[in-house]
């Protein structure tokens, strides 16, 4: 008893002197950069080496209470009257510690520093705000309090909206773009990612743009950057192909960026060449792999850049297995391991997911040393517990490996644990499919205060400026009182015929509107029951596999072991019942939605809802035909924005004028497909939509370089139930609601076309 107690003692005391070295090896540490920052703070100027070398071992080292608060009072030397740049970087240094450590205090450190920053004069005010921004997006991620970090960043968009900052709603739309792709919901991710490149000017230099290792994200630069985001979302959804085309594009930029003399963030954005070696890799196209992968190393051959050079090097490693070098594989990343350990790198980084262990794993697979890889992706689970995307993949390989090892039951449960997860992360999408809509009702309602805010503000202002006009105005129409009295009557026959041939119209758009829906649904839907269809499908598979075992354990005489079976089979069969009433009321809420128009006008931005509409449609046709490609140009008059008199205040019924512009949409790809089946030399499809204001008309043209229309075709096309479609891909019906509710608006829908050439369609709307 005394030699087990002895044994306790000399266990705790070994624990108690490992902690005090641990807490002095930090102390130590802090020491050091509290000695670099004194030297680095010089009488003439700061020697930027000693600084950076201080904020580089602060991001590296766990620190506590005490440690900040020593680390916060040496920043404090550094301020020279309103300039406290320097000590907002020491504070950044400290921000990116806590990111990796402790992710709740990161999150409050970072939002107090922003508070302080909002009021503060210091002169690199926006390079910081943006900067703390777009760090603290990681422990929100990282951590639980995600929806938090959605309500946060919706409060800071709004903010930016309000005073016009198109730099501070590009770079909230960014977060949001990485908060969906890290719950696994790629299509908002996309959409969220292209609405925040929508508000970059891409013509726009930023070679200057930069503060320290600091870059605000804007014009070009951010382009570029927002961009190869769009590859990375394409690779996880695993259509590679739309990868290389976007990583491409934004790779020719950031080459054509950086010859222009923008260095060093020219340089720094050539790292989306490692898109293109993933992707290529994906494919199983080993040609310019290595050629890539080489330029995005170089690109991140800064010190500061070592998350992406472990990156690229799990990359590396893929390829290096894919070809056979398992050696060169393995000691890639045992590099890569080095460097997550010296750095303390994060599992998610900078969107990057830094997990050498799992591609470890893959190497001994190859190798048959099937109980090392288990121990790897056992070890991997742990580290990306957060990432449950690649939960559900380690968790998948590993069943599949404890098959393999002849360890059925331990398959079993980890399936089993697959399964649970794949349900959790459904619940969740779907939680946070919601956090979207309110998000986006959050930012609606918020644009529609400003405004109300900024029309009274007006109002108030022409009603103290024109009070004496206003007089003598009265007195002008107290003159008119007559004429309107002899006028009512002769008004009131024609408002009656007015209300008449609206009723008229309504209904007709009515039915229209009902019988030309039912085929745009069907993509939508297809897209909403994919996912419970696709658990229907693996729960039959299971339980295929089940009822196997179980007759084969009844014929052993096993009568436990198939009950137990088939008490599984019945769980899962609940489960296909459950998500097969999810796919039915997926059904019937579209159908449903489908029905719902409030009919009223309101202030609509034509150009925004030209732009939206685009995309849905173009991505609704990409969905039912992968193999559809075609060049999208637009060309919208940015004098005619929401917040200046004209196209942003016109009072139109948005859903309408959106089916308009769909259908336009629709034909102009069908057209442009229709040609590209001719396989005609140098035929690039392409569709081009350009915004105009004409005196007191503004005017949409949607134009495309398909085959044109002849002039016996022309004649009919806005003839209902007109079509030159096959029979059961047309209704007839589209252009003829198009016109009509055009019509409807006081507007015209003209066509101009030229057989061979193409086609242009033009909407003129008035402006009321």
């Amino acid at each position: 008893m005394n030699q087990k107690k002895s044994i306790l003692n000399l266990a705790v005391l070994c624990l108690l002197v490992v902690y005090n070295n641990i807490v002095a090896a930090q102390q130590s540490r802090v020491d050091s950069v509290i000695t670099l920052l004194k030297k680095s703070k010089t009488e003439k100027q700061l020697d930027t080496v000693m600084f950076n070398a201080a904020r580089l071992l602060i991001s590296g080292t766990v620190l506590n209470e005490e440690q900040i608060r020593q680390l916060e009072n040496e920043s404090e030397h550094f301020k020279k009257g309103n300039d406290d740049d320097k000590g907002y970087l020491v504070r950044y240094s400290i921000l990116l510690s806590l990111s990796t450590s402790d992710r709740d205090k990161a999150i409050d450190y970072g939002r107090s520093n922003l508070e302080k920053l909002a009021t503060s004069k210091t002169p690199n005010k926006e390079f910081l705000t943006g900067a703390f921004l777009r760090e603290l997006r990681n422990p929100y991620r990282n951590s639980n309090r995600l929806s938090e970090g959605f309500r946060f960043y919706t409060e800071k968009v709004n903010s930016y909206k309000a005073i016009n900052d198109s730099a501070g709603i590009s770079l909230c739309y960014w977060v949001f773009a990485s908060f969906y792709r890290s719950t696994g919901l790629l299509d908002p991710a996309i959409y969220n990612m292209k609405k925040s490149i929508s508000y970059l000017d891409s013509s726009k230099n930023d070679h200057q743009q930069y503060f320290f290792d600091l870059v605000k994200i804007t014009g070009k630069l951010g382009w570029i950057n927002n961009y190869g985001f769009i590859s990375d979302y394409y690779i996880m959804k695993g259509e590679y192909g739309e990868a290389i085309n976007y990583a491409s594009t934004a790779f020719q930029k950031a080459i054509d960026f950086y010859n222009a003399g923008n260095r060093p963030t020219g340089f720094s954005q050539l790292s989306i060449a490692r898109n293109l070696a993933l992707a290529k890799i994906k494919l199983h196209q080993s040609d310019s792999v290595d050629y890539y992968l080489n330029i995005a190393e170089h690109a991140f051959s800064d010190p500061l850049l070592y998350q992406g050079l472990a990156y690229v090097l799990e990359i590396r490693s893929l390829f290096k297995i894919q070809i056979g070098n398992l050696t060169e594989a393995d000691s890639l990343l045992q590099k890569c391991w080095q460097l997550v350990d010296q750095k303390n790198l994060a599992v998610n980084t900078n969107g990057w997911i830094i997990a050498p262990d799992y591609y470890l794993a893959l190497v001994r697979i190859q190798q048959n040393r099937w109980t090392d890889a288990i121990a790897l992706l056992q070890k991997d689970i742990l580290r990306v517990k957060n990432i449950r995307l690649d939960v559900l993949r380690d968790c998948r390989l590993l069943a599949e490996l404890y098959e393999k090892n002849g360890d059925n039951l331990k398959a079993k449960e980890t399936y089993k644990s697959f399964i649970n997860l794949q349900d959790s992360v459904l619940a969740d999408q779907a939680k946070y499919r919601n956090i979207s809509f309110e998000t986006e009702q959050q930012m609606n309602e918020k644009e529609r205060s400003i405004s109300k805010l900024e029309n009274e503000n007006k109002l108030s202002s022409l009603s103290r400026n024109f009070s004496g006009g206003i007089a003598i105005l009265l007195l002008i129409l107290a003159g008119t009182v007559y004429f309107r009295l002899r006028s009512k009557k002769k008004a009131n026959i024609v408002l009656e015929k007015t209300l008449i041939d609206l009723k008229s119209t309504q209904a007709q758009l009515i039915q229209s509107e009902k019988m030309a829906s039912l085929g745009e649904l069907t993509a939508g839907i297809a897209h909403e029951i994919q996912n419970p269809l696709n658990f229907v499908n693996n729960f039959s598979e299971v339980n295929a596999e089940l009822i196997d075992e179980m007759q084969q354990e009844l014929r052993s005489g096993n009568n436990n072991e198939a009950i137990n079976i088939s008490n599984s089979i019945k769980e899962n069969q609940e489960k296909i019942n459950h998500h097969g009433k999810r796919a039915d009321a997926i059904v019937k809420g579209m159908l449903q939605h489908s029905r719902s128009s409030n009919s009223v006008k309101e202030p609509t931005d034509i150009n925004k809802l030209a732009d939206e509409y685009l995309r849905l449609a173009y991505h609704g046709l990409r969905a039912k035909d992968k193999s559809f490609n075609a060049t999208l140009k637009t060309d919208f008059d940015k004098s005619l924005s929401a917040d200046e008199a004209g196209i942003g205040n016109i009072n139109i019924i948005p859903q309408d004028i959106g089916r308009v512009l769909l259908n336009l949409y629709n034909n102009a790809f069908y057209a442009t497909d229709e040609k590209s089946i001719q396989h005609i030399d140098g035929y690039e499809p392409t569709v081009s939509i350009n915004t105009m204001r004409l005196s007191d008309t503004i005017e949409i043209r949607v134009a495309d370089n398909g085959n044109g229309i002849s002039q016996k075709v022309l004649d009919k096309i806005f003839q209902p139930f007109f079509t030159t479609k096959p029979t059961g891909q047309g209704t007839g019906l589209g252009l003829s609601l198009a016109y009509d509710i055009v019509k409807a608006h006081g507007g015209e829908l003209k066509v101009e076309t030229k057989e061979g050439e193409g086609s242009e369609f033009i909407i003129q709307l008035p402006i009321v």
